[in-house]
């Protein structure tokens, strides 16, 4: 291999050159590079540095980063260890070595290769190096130990013996294909490498002797330098498939692909790569969700071990497992797998084991041997593993679930009632794919009976709402509707009550048709004759009613809190009166119905799944009409906590919460990470219907951190249904007051907010219109306090600071008191401008203006963000790019220079900078630097694909 010479500018600042291969992004390596460059480039000495890492991890890719940095400035050698030449002297130096400019003869070829390693500014550069053979060990030792070239080393901190790779009944794959790193370098030679040892299994002695070199003295024992680079975080590894594949996958897909790398750098590169192109990762609820099939010869070669090169006798046992899933292990003349292919899979690396129900069981050692193996099944295979599978699982209750479905795949008959039971069960345990798969088989199995027709309508109409397929799932609601009118009356009035819930919830949350869900449902009373039933469908009747702007019932005024809840519809009604008074009524009456109604809501999970979220939605709304926002953000904290394990379903409404609780406390940034991440949440599973106010939240936020053309894209989407909701339009006139203000016309910006907050106060909503007038104070103080006193004031017993600090404003007193009262309550944003602010306003006094200076400097700190003033613009930040502007910006994107873009157009470099100077004008950004991240963000496709925003 010929030295490799940097063409990186030696001006390109090092976290620039944290690219690998193809221009993508080196997520959560930031330390560890600025280390190792740091290392190799010290002027007047050489460098051993060493690159640690488990296989997977990404040295490669790393190691590929750094030479880009420092190649410019030094010849660059690159040597790769080969596992399939271990056996060959100098196997893996002889590509290095084939390329020197010597005479014939391996002596005179190893002597040139010294004399090359003691030129001056020579790098070094050997990867896998517990991989090489040992004479190429020996000769780097040399070289190491005598020579005056740099070094730097790349091997696995653990290697495990494996299978050999190669196809199941085939044979081997070439080294090429085994062997070679992925395009972009992220991965390295992991044959017979895994991530942990599996169960039961002890390690091996290295074949061929290479435990005997090993066991030698090794050239890199003498590193000045070790960087052990660890696995990715979970936000880094988000990075990466965001990186990729962009808008082209959701977020649960992106989820999902996390899980199946296992925390395998290279193998979720490989996943992103093979998924390319692939438009069924987009849809949250799409066909992957029953089937990963997204895979490649890559995606294989980066697995731990290939479970398609073992041999016929596990290969079977593979390959049942990942029809069947977990199975148990023949035990005493029991039924299961074969106790002798589970003990050679487990120690070839394929399954793991566990004990338990008294039985020992097998499963995958990795979550991507099972797709990978399913695609060796046949059709004509299925029904036969799948039978042997649920013949295996008979008599444990717990895979009753399972073993259904394997049943139904081997074309056994499973009772329709017994399909729907589980499928209900399964639904509550919001296990959605499989109560659709239930459903479906019990709406085929009862074709003569409407009712049981009717149920399994229900249930997968319910399940296709919760995942968000909505067209889908409103067919399927009137499918049941047909099936209760061929049953007429022989439909029992639980069911009815049930199917009008649902469909109603659906109608009002989904779809946003309150008006139509209360249309649907009043009819349905007149079938239903127990009052406990009509007491259910009613309680929702009112949520329904509110929310299509038909006022309340005099019947809801009058509930007392403190009442008995015998039946759901009490604990609904318990959670109605929550949320009612927690908006605008009276928080100590709300406060009363939360805590009845958390003590009385276990009673009822069945029925009403949701209950304890939302009571604890209103009562972190309790505190933050309190003033009391430390507690409710750590509330909102410890209930996402709780949701991530046992509830997914209200992850979205808890990630708004804390979006909204950042952003009135002051710190956007923060909420700006809530608020998209709980609205992808939100499009998933939506149990309080925040979907449109998250959209206009969003918008608000965006214009908050100076995103003006990203909300204008949000306030857009929003229709005109979705804004008759009072907390909608409050948020959507936020962020055009934002929007306004960053245009120089704060005074404009606050008076428009008026109108919204009057619609927002008479339609309930008093104590959010409070906090949205309070953030007109902080737009600008004199204005805003004089033309929001008044909503301040309605909301007092909620927010009396708030009030006391516009009344100290348009007295001209002293806030800086006020402004403590406001850090001490957790309102650090508005601290940090009320002490600014007094700083502005101190008459002269020095020691007054430095003491605020210093409150202020020490709240953002507390914040954790910076908190710069605010810029002031005369020119609007929400205008598009001219295609000419796209492309440039997308070049300077893409880390191109003026120059390069100049010559590229046919334009000058000064036409060049006055275009840039434009662009950043309109996007409301100062420099390079955030180009790329605020191209990304507009959500625009580039028709320009010579640059891509990666800098491929």
């Amino acid at each position: 291999m010929a030295p490799r010479t940097g063409a990186t500018p030696t001006s390109r600042s090092t976290k620039q050159a944290l690219f690998a291969q193809g221009g993508h992004r080196l997520h959560g390596r930031d330390r560890a590079f600025a280390q190792t460059v740091s290392a190799l480039t010290r002027s007047g000495r050489r460098s051993v540095v060493l690159v640690t890492g488990r296989p997977g991890v990404g040295r490669t890719a790393f190691l590929d980063a750094v030479v880009e940095a420092v190649g410019a400035e030094r010849a660059v050698h690159v040597v790769r260890g080969r596992s399939d030449l271990r056996n060959v002297p100098l196997g893996a130096l002889a590509p290095v070595l084939a390329v020197l400019p010597v005479g014939a003869g391996d002596g005179t070829a190893v002597v040139e290769f010294h004399r090359a390693m003691n030129e001056p500014g020579i790098l070094l550069v050997v990867d896998d190096a517990d991989h090489l053979d040992s004479a190429s060990r020996c000769l780097l030792e040399q070289i190491v130990d005598g020579g005056q070239a740099s070094v730097l080393v790349a091997k696995a901190t653990r290697e495990l013996p494996g299978a050999t790779r190669g196809r199941r009944g085939g044979a081997s794959r070439s080294a090429a294909e085994t062997d070679t790193d992925t395009a972009t370098g992220t991965g390295t030679d992991t044959r017979g490498a895994s991530v942990a040892a599996p169960s039961g299994i002890d390690e091996a002695a290295e074949p061929d002797g290479a435990a005997a070199a090993a066991d030698a003295g090794v050239f890199w024992r003498n590193a000045g330098v070790v960087v052990d680079l660890p696995p990715l975080s979970a936000a880094d590894a988000h990075a990466i498939v965001k990186d990729r594949l962009g808008r082209s996958i959701g977020a649960a897909a992106a989820d999902e692909m996390v899980r199946l790398a296992a925390g395998s750098t290279r193998t979720l590169v490989e996943l992103a790569e093979a998924a390319v192109g692939v438009c069924d990762l987009a849809d949250d609820a799409g066909e992957w969700r029953t089937a990963w099939t997204v895979l490649s010869e890559g995606v294989v070669a980066s697995l731990p071990v290939d479970p398609l090169a073992a041999d016929e006798f596990v290969g079977d046992l593979l390959a049942l497992l990942a029809v069947a899933g977990e199975l148990p292990v023949e035990q005493g003349g029991t039924s299961g797998v074969s106790a002798r292919a589970t003990r050679l899979a487990e120690a070839q690396g394929y399954v793991r084991t566990r004990t338990g129900q008294g039985r020992v069981w097998v499963g995958f050692a990795h979550p991507l041997f099972a797709p990978v193996m399913r695609t060796t099944v046949s059709e004509a295979e299925l029904p036969g593993f799948s039978a042997a599978g649920a013949d295996m699982l008979d008599g444990y209750p717990e895979h009753v679930v399972r073993r259904s479905l394997l049943q139904l795949a081997a074309g056994q008959p499973v009772a329709a009632p017994t399909l729907l039971e589980l499928a209900r069960r399964e639904l509550g345990e919001q296990r959605y794919s499989t109560a659709i798969t239930l459903g479906a088989h019990a709406v085929a199995g009862g074709t003569a009976e409407p009712v049981l027709r009717a149920t399994g309508e229900y249930v997968r109409a319910q399940a296709l709402s919760q995942i968000g397929r909505i067209r889908e799932a409103s067919e399927f609601f009137a499918a049941a509707w047909r099936a209760v009118e061929q049953a007429g009356a022989d439909a029992p009035e639980l069911f009815l009550a049930q199917l009008a819930q649902a469909e109603g919830n659906h109608l009002a949350f989904r779809t946003l048709q309150p008006e139509l869900a209360v249309a649907r449902v009043e009819p349905v009373l007149a079938h239903i004759g127990d009052p406990a039933l009509r007491a259910l469908v009613e309680s929702d009747l009112v949520k329904w009613r509110l929310m299509a702007g038909q006022g309340l019932s005099t019947e809801l005024e009058s509930i007392s809190v403190l009442g008995p809840v015998e039946t759901p519809a009490d604990l609904n009604l318990l959670i109605l009166t929550a949320t009612l008074h927690t908006m605008g009524g009276n928080l100590t009456l709300a406060g009363e119905a939360v805590e009845r109604g958390l003590a009385e809501c276990d009673r009822f999970r069945d029925v009403l799944p949701n209950a304890r979220d939302l009571l604890q939605l209103s009562e972190v709304l309790v505190l933050s009409f309190t003033a009391r926002f430390p507690d409710a953000r750590a509330a909102a904290r410890a209930n996402l906590s709780r949701a991530e394990e046992s509830n997914p379903s209200a992850r979205g409404m808890w990630k708004f919460a804390l979006a909204m609780i950042e952003l009135h406390t002051g710190s956007p940034a923060r909420a700006w990470k809530y608020i998209q991440e709980g609205r992808r949440d939100l499009i998933w599973r939506d149990i309080a219907g925040l979907l449109p106010t998250a959209d206009a939240l969003s918008a608000a936020i965006a214009a908050r951190t100076g995103r003006f053309a990203i909300a204008r894209s949000w306030l857009d989407q929003l229709t005109p249904a979705e804004v008759r909701d009072p907390k909608v339009e409050l948020y959507a006139s936020l962020a055009r007051a934002w929007v306004s203000a960053s245009a120089g016309r704060p005074g404009f910006a606050i008076r428009s907010l008026g109108p919204a907050l009057h619609k927002a106060a008479d339609g309930g909503q008093r104590y959010l219109a409070a906090l949205v007038a309070y953030e007109a104070v902080r737009i600008e103080p004199v204005v805003g306090a004089t033309v929001m006193l008044p909503h301040l004031i309605a909301a007092r017993s909620a927010f009396p600071i708030c009030e006391s600090h516009a009344r100290a404003v348009i007295a001209r007193n002293d806030v800086l008191p006020i402004a403590k009262e406001l850090g001490e309550a957790g309102l650090l944003g508005p601290a940090i401008d009320a002490a600014r602010w007094a700083a502005d306003h101190c008459d002269g006094d020095l020691v007054r203006a430095s003491r605020a200076h210093r409150l202020a400097d020490s709240w953002t700190v507390r914040a954790g963000v910076a908190m710069a003033h605010r810029r002031r613009q005369t020119h609007p930040r929400v205008m598009p790019l001219t295609d000419r502007e796209w492309q440039l910006a997308s070049g300077a994107a893409a880390h191109r220079t003026s120059a390069e873009l100049a010559a590229e157009y046919g334009i000058s470099v000064r036409t060049v900078d006055n275009h840039l100077a434009r662009i950043y004008k309109k996007l409301g950004i100062a420099s390079r630097r955030e180009l790329a991240a605020e191209l990304s963000a507009l959500q625009l496709e580039n028709p320009y694909e010579e640059y891509s925003l990666t800098g491929e």
